[in-house]
């Protein structure tokens, strides 16, 4: 008897103790739930294979970012899997579910990854045009050698949720800087006693002391839904070749990418076809067709230099600077937030034909998509339409297994309206602050290449130029000139140097230093031939040669005497030529570190000469370290 009410009180106390943990274990009834869906006809496991194709992306929707260290695939979103792939996920989740029964909290399918990479460079550049003015004895550009160094860490880790964290049913995303673009050193702060100065410097490599050694720059999620994926957050943007909008992720292959296009997005994507397909027939393989829908707030604000003041009234009583003024926030609590009219907003639709099982080869791929940007500001009555339309094709040739044609290339209009531009000089009366936009950008390369031996490729773009760029006397003014995004690297002295450095100097003492170039294409017309050449394995050496006219010439920015309003091809509108070499080694596992000596020269043309540069050849020398991983 004594052992029948010990053995009693045992089996009350197992029960007791096994029974309350299944009926309150949350992850225990989800992963019986995702185990019961998985036997479903169209299931948690068709949005599974979407993220397949999502996990190395960080674009919207579009072609891969120019970078080899993040070789992301176009903007994936959607459903769809084959059978095999179905069965597999089946199997998959009950044991993660049988595991979650068994141990409890400690299996819920969380992971946390850890990418991103370390750069740091060194620059020698020679004739560097220095500012007007500068050097007493000079009126026109005087020129110095330059020497700097410069870092950035960029981390990426993500944490994914599901059975599988190569295939998750939800991701957090993060990207974050350190020592953004900071350079070696502070040669312009001024210490009593600067042998023994102690302070660390965070000067950026346009002059700027950052606020902060580490900066949290995004942050986003991203989740399936039964007819696609949802993103939601502050997030990278990036488009078909970027020349409109581009994520700034990677190395850049000539120079260094040092921002990045950033939004406050929520964005919804899916595949039309396989939805369809789904539906009317339970058919839910991936076809190729992608569309997203897209809701922005502009999260980028343009940085002002402090230094810079506007002409007073009396030089141009029409003046007006670039960027608008709004009175200081209230803190009064959500007063500011009441202020929509401010807020800048934007509506993009994208779709997109991308397929990725194109042709014979492994990596041939055919992608043709649209982008149409709408966005708009209430407090000046601004609106812009923006048509992209991007392409590649990337295709094995029949007989020739190893050698491919490649051919990519995006075009975008920007047509404004706004009803306080800011520069309208001569205007007459009221109303006076009408203003259009008509832009034209594009972009293109063709190349044959024999896959990890050599490729030879053209490239040629074109930006339209304005003859009368702050539209003075002019009613109502028109913008017709905005460059490429400047993570567009077109050589390392025309567009980087020489041509910011002129546009620099006549509209940021105006206020108007964003009209300008930025450091890509702006105002031209240019064709470059490049090609590469695998010397060995994991070393590659890269020469280019670039060749570039001005579109128009504005006696603003080319001096006093030189207008034209179509150039063409002509000698006075001749930016130059510029030669680029580079040899670029990869080494260790998964090529973990890159190293690059990049070097080129340049010979300036009329359209430098006669706007005040010396005809002494631009030249330059850098040397980049960096780990990858």
């Amino acid at each position: 008897m004594k052992y029948g009410w010990i053995a009693f009180v045992a089996l009350i106390a197992t029960l007791l103790s096994t029974a309350p943990v299944a009926a309150q274990d949350p992850s225990a009834e989800e992963a019986a739930a995702e185990g019961a869906e998985a036997e479903a006809p169209v299931s948690e496991l068709d949005k599974l294979k979407a993220m397949e194709e999502e996990s190395e992306t960080r674009t919207v929707v579009g072609a891969r970012p120019p970078s080899a260290s993040t070789p992301a695939k176009v903007g994936e979103a959607g459903m769809g899997t084959e059978a095999s792939e179905r069965d597999r996920m089946r199997s998959s989740l009950g044991d993660v579910g049988q595991s979650v029964r068994q141990k409890g909290d400690e299996a819920i399918p969380l992971k946390f990854t850890f990418h991103g990479y370390y750069r740091a460079r060194y620059n020698w550049t020679g004739n560097a045009p220095m500012p007007k003015g500068s050097i007493p004895s000079e009126s026109a550009f005087p020129s110095k050698n330059a020497s700097y160094g410069e870092m950035r860490l960029r981390l990426d880790p993500e944490v994914t949720y599901g059975p599988n964290p190569d295939l998750p049913i939800a991701r957090l995303r993060f990207t974050i800087d350190g020592l953004d673009n900071v350079t070696f050193g502070d040669n312009a702060r001024v210490f009593s006693v600067p042998l023994f100065a102690v302070d660390q410097s965070k000067t950026d490599v346009n002059g700027f002391d950052l606020t902060e050694s580490l900066k949290l720059e995004r942050a986003w999620i991203e989740f399936l839904v039964p007819i696609g994926q949802v993103r939601v957050g502050r997030m990278e943007s990036h488009w078909g070749m970027g020349a409109l909008t581009h994520a700034g992720n990677g190395l850049a292959e000539w120079g260094d990418f040092r921002r990045g296009e950033t939004f406050d997005r929520i964005l919804f994507a899916t595949r039309p076809i396989t939805l369809a397909r789904g539906i009317s027939k339970g058919d839910t393989r991936s076809t190729p067709l992608i569309y997203a829908f897209v809701y922005d707030r502009l999260s980028q604000d343009q940085v002002v230099d402090p230094t810079i003041s506007s002409p007073p009234a009396a030089t141009n009583p029409n003046f007006k600077p670039f960027y608008t003024t709004f009175p200081e926030r209230s803190t009064f609590p959500l007063a500011y937030l009441t202020n929509l009219d401010r807020r800048v907003s934007e509506i993009v639709n994208v779709l997109a034909w991308n397929d990725e099982d194109y042709g014979r080869g492994a990596t041939d791929e055919f992608f043709l998509g649209g982008y149409v940007v709408y966005r708009w500001q209430r407090s000046t009555d601004s609106r812009i339409t923006i048509p992209d339309v991007a392409w590649r094709l990337k295709s094995t040739l029949k007989k020739k297994r190893n050698l491919s044609i490649l051919t990519e290339g995006e075009y975008h209009a920007i047509l404004a309206h706004s009803g306080a531009l800011p520069f309208t000089g001569g205007c007459p009366p009221e109303p006076c602050n009408e203003g259009k936009g008509r832009i034209h950008n594009v972009i293109a390369r063709i190349g044959v290449m024999d896959e990890g031996n050599w490729t030879a490729q053209l490239e040629g773009g074109f930006s339209s130029g304005d003859d009368n760029l702050l539209s003075l006397g002019e009613f109502p003014p028109i913008l017709k000139t905005r460059g490429f995004n400047e993570n567009v690297k077109v050589g390392l002295l025309m567009y980087q140097v020489a041509l910011k450095a002129l546009t620099y100097s006549a509209l940021v003492p105006l206020g108007a230093g964003e009209l300008g170039a930025n450091g890509s294409v702006w105002n031209s017309t240019y064709f470059m031939p490049s090609f590469r050449f695998t010397v060995i394995n994991g070393l590659e050496l890269h020469a280019q040669f670039l060749v570039g006219w001005a579109n128009k010439l504005d006696p603003l920015i080319y001096g006093a005497g030189n207008s034209n309003s179509s150039c063409s091809f002509s000698s006075e509108c001749f930016y130059g030529w510029e030669a680029d070499l580079a040899l670029r080694a990869k080494m260790g596992a998964k090529d973990i570190i890159w190293l690059d000596l990049e070097t080129g020269m340049m010979q300036p043309g009329k359209a430098f000469t006669n706007a005040g540069f010396n005809d002494a050849w631009l030249w330059t020398v850098g040397l980049r370290a960096a780990m990858i991983f």
